[in-house]
């Protein structure tokens, strides 16, 4: 039995993948005294087959007999948090609270049009959750305790935020042994370390500022090292992701950090998150010689006029030098793209596209192409709310897992699940397909950089028009696949390529597409398929300008263009 009960979204059996915010809630109850868990997604199943997905939170939530059940929410699982709280509402005597980001930024909403949900907390919560559900267990709720959302009568009243937590060293260090998942820790997996929190930059998509009011900050280099210790300590980990939307914002933090990190008596590796403009060489040398070995990069847009409508404001001559620096230290890059914003133009996209097929080139790195979502709490969505219409796919953000099965719910509250609706745009409309695109880019690099300069004098726009058509048939089947379903669809079925069957050189592009749709199904993994064709000699090589692909440790594949203009490849396994 739990007096207190955390449901989290984790989908995965360890406990490093809680959230962070909610393991520090259920760390500051259990130091006073509270008899509390953590209860994730893991546990109930597959949340595909969502009927079963319910009944069996329900009755393991409901076998705790908990005194409170607190909900972490976020866009992507609020309809489900909602109908597991429904059920346990109608089942038991047990309070109802809800917190995270999704919850946050619609309290007001959800109190209005959702009844089974009792009280929203808003803010940083680390000094007023002991306080406020200590008094729901005396079964005396606090009702002004900063930051908390409830009902009076007919009005729904809000509470100020509570103060931000101004020295982030305060916090307890986290009770893993809170959450009912696996403790273990894989060689593969990176541990999360929260170093700081808030960022102070104002761009109209993100929902960050709604939470921390732009306040920037970040534990103290000595509670990060102190931190990296005792989980290495405890779980013996040499992995670590260093979470924070802008770490590199304060330099001579992070070089203190870095500086710190280098002490250590064990070799760390580490991974982060930055803004293109607010690193440099001097700093990424710094950061890999402490350890980094990725980062991740939002980038959104390569339009210098969408840079300012969205308020990113980044300055796009230095992207691609940073990034060819960054690769050069062999770093794991991520980079982030976003496209179909409202105001975005033809040539807004075209200069995006552009920018993702010179990053393109550099073959580790990992591009993410993501359709602009209407988040709760961004100014984008305030000033398109009134023009967003359901629709029956969602983009990545927000995923689609029980959406069906829930689609009452939301068509029936609007306002609370924005993120599931669309604007509609011609180009929006066009764009649907953007990412299964770019995905194919990826693999097919070499080819589709031959078929863009060779018949599109590289007006990418035009290239994607025409890859949609030829492939109009199976886009429309695909739609609401995974990311990886859609493209071993598509790359099995695409028709595009066909359209060169006229190009000298369309035998080598022909081949090259079989050889990646086998790479990329079952059928070649368990075949042990060794092809060695198209090859040709060191000499042959040495004269060529060649661009090298690599996919899965299965083949090597260099894809050459000779001196006389002729083009040739040489596939062959590595294993």
């Amino acid at each position: 039995m739990a007096d207190v009960l955390f449901i989290t979204p984790n989908t995965k059996n360890s406990a490093i993948n809680e959230s962070v915010g909610t393991l520090l809630l259920a760390t500051v109850l259990r130091q006073n005294g509270v008899f509390v868990e953590i209860l994730s997604f893991s546990r109930f199943g597959n949340p595909t087959d969502f009927q079963s997905f319910l009944n069996n939170a329900v009755e393991m939530i409901c076998r705790e007999q908990p005194k409170i059940v607190s909900f972490y929410t976020r866009c992507d699982c609020y309809h489900i948090m909602l109908r597991i709280a429904e059920r346990i509402k109608n089942q038991t005597d047990a309070y109802t609270v809800f917190g995270g980001p999704q919850s946050d930024v619609s309290a007001v909403d959800t109190l209005r049009e959702i009844s089974y949900v009792d009280y929203i907390c808003c803010g940083e919560g680390e000094n007023t959750v002991y306080p406020f559900f200590s008094s729901l267990l005396r079964g005396e709720p606090d009702i002004t305790v900063p930051g908390l959302a409830y009902r009076s009568g007919d009005r729904i009243v809000q509470n100020s935020r509570p103060k931000l937590v101004e020295n982030l060293d305060s916090l307890p260090e986290i009770d893993y042994s809170v959450s009912k998942s696996s403790l273990e820790v894989g060689d593969a997996e990176w541990f999360p370390i929260d170093v700081g929190r808030g960022c102070p930059f104002g761009c109209t998509y993100c929902s960050t500022k709604s939470f921390w009011g732009r306040k920037y900050r970040l534990k103290s280099p000595q509670r990060v090292l102190y931190e990296i210790k005792r989980i290495n300590e405890q779980f013996g980990t040499l992995k670590f992701e260093l979470l924070h939307d802008m770490f590199t914002m304060n330099r001579a933090k992070v070089v203190e950090t870095c500086g710190l990190l280098n002490t250590l008596d064990f070799p760390i590796s580490w991974v982060c998150s930055a803004r293109i403009d607010c690193i440099d060489k001097e700093l990424v040398d710094i950061m890999v010689e402490s350890g980094m070995k990725g980062i991740y990069i939002g980038i959104e847009s390569g339009s210098p006029r969408m840079q300012k409508i969205i308020n990113k404001n980044l300055n796009l001559d230095r992207v691609m030098e940073m990034i060819s620096y960054i690769y050069s230290k062999n770093i794991k890059i991520v980079v982030s793209f976003i496209y179909g914003f409202p105001e975005e133009t033809e040539e807004d996209i075209s200069q995006t596209m552009s920018l993702i097929a010179q990053i393109a080139k550099y073959k580790k790195i990992e591009i993410q192409t993501h359709l602009c979502t209407f988040l709760p709490g961004t100014e984008l969505s305030q000033k398109y709310m009134s023009d967003l219409t359901s629709v029956a796919s969602f983009s990545d953000v927000t995923g689609a897992i029980a959406v069906e099965e829930c689609s009452e719910l939301i068509e029936a509250h609007p306002k609370l699940f924005q993120h599931f609706c669309e604007y509609k745009t011609d180009l929006r409309t066009r764009l649907e397909f953007f990412s299964v695109f770019f995905r194919m880019w990826h693999y097919l690099q070499p080819v589709y950089q031959y078929l863009a300069e060779t018949y599109y004098c590289n007006r990418l726009l035009d290239m994607y028009y025409d890859f949609s058509t030829a492939n109009h048939s199976i886009l429309q089947k695909i739609k609401g696949m995974s990311a990886i379903e859609q493209f071993e669809r598509i790359i099995q079925e695409d028709c595009f390529a066909a359209k060169f069957k006229d190009d000298e050189y369309y035998d080598l592009i022909a081949d090259f597409h079989r050889m990646v749709a086998l790479h990329n199904s079952e059928r070649f993994i368990k075949s042990g398929i060794v092809t060695d064709a198209f090859c040709f000699s060191p000499e042959d090589i040495a004269r060529c300008s060649r661009l090298q692909y690599y996919n899965r440790n299965l083949t090597f594949v260099t894809f050459t263009r000779e001196q006389d203009g002729s083009l040739k490849f040489r596939i062959r396994n590595v294993n």
